[in-house]
């Protein structure tokens, strides 16, 4: 997320300026700024072009720029760059819904504590306030400020994966990490590789089409099955998919309470039910996506899947 001095910049950048403009209007030395200059560019969110020796400066046409810019000027009386740096965005981004300190502080990989320091000088103004049970909202008016936070980390996620590679799509993506979709390989140590060419590995060797998928995750260095199974889900939830997933859950040894933990972050937690009802009743409950339990009892042995 961003720094104040960062916010600070786009946040005074009307137009195109120089870099001397820029450092005047931010009351910095030209060093600085120009530092600023260097690390906004590489980010996508500004752009510079040179004019003899002169160097300008304007604003990209990111989208979470146009956000931004649209939120700041409709409440210009507020010093945001002051309020919305560092934590406070990573506090924001999840303040789509109503959350207490500590769903907050698990979300966005923080201390309770920063939550509160963070929330604080938002709330003293009344752009965030607390609900009768203690969780913390936006009050109206201020709700694109989580989109504003959302838009941010999503360009920051475009960024890193064009590092890489040209064509992709993001199918999931959270402050800190995103599942992409490419037909490009990968190599980057943070890029995972996960979805249906990763089944091999637990013996379930799946026909993978020429797709690719990887996780982005700076936190994560290995793909645990339980991760596996919900990237299957997000990538597809339909019939053939969600069968490739028993068969998962029924050969290998799956943490249920982690599995569980992983379905609710990348929302899948109703489908991981489905399933883990399914083979606790040995097919008696299941829904239209799930095959009738003879079906899948010629699959499993198929694959050599002891149920």
């Amino acid at each position: 997320m961003l720094t104040e001095g960062e916010v600070r910049a786009l946040t005074a950048l009307h137009g195109e300026q120089t870099v001397s403009e820029l450092a005047t209007s931010l009351d910095r030395s030209l060093s600085y700024t120009s530092e600023l200059v260097e690390r906004l560019e590489t980010a996508g969110l500004v752009e510079t072009r040179r004019q003899g020796k002169t160097k300008r400066i304007r604003l990209s046409d990111a989208k979470a720029l146009e956000l931004l810019t649209d939120f700041t000027q409709q409440y210009a009386h507020i010093d945001w760059p002051e309020l919305l740096s560092g934590a406070a965005l990573r506090v924001c981004y999840f303040l789509d819904t109503p959350r207490t300190a500590i769903e907050l502080a698990r979300c966005a990989d923080v201390h309770r504590s920063t939550v509160h320091r963070a929330l604080a000088p938002l709330q003293h103004r009344g752009i965030v306030y607390q609900t009768d049970d203690g969780a913390y909202a936006l009050n109206d008016g201020f709700e694109p400020l989580s989109a504003v936070a959302r838009e941010l980390a999503h360009h920051a996620h475009r960024q890193t994966v064009e590092e890489q590679i040209d064509t992709y799509t993001i199918l999931w993506e959270s402050l800190d990490e995103f599942l992409v979709q490419t037909t490009t390989e990968i190599a980057d140590e943070h890029f995972i590789p996960t979805g249906p060419d990763q089944f091999q590995r637990y013996g379930l060797p799946l026909l993978a089409r020429d797709r690719r998928y990887y996780l982005y995750s700076e936190a994560t260095s290995e793909l645990s099955p339980e991760m596996l199974c919900c990237h299957m889900l997000v990538v597809d939830s339909g019939a053939r998919t969600q069968s490739y997933c028993l068969l998962l859950l029924s050969h290998v040894d799956i943490n249920r309470d982690e599995l569980r933990a992983q379905a609710a972050k990348y929302g899948v937690d109703d489908v991981v039910d489905d399933l883990y009802t399914y083979l606790d009743t040995s097919g008696d409950q299941r829904t239209s996506q799930l095959p009738e339990w003879e079906d899948f009892q010629e699959l499993a042995e198929e694959y050599e899947v002891t149920l």
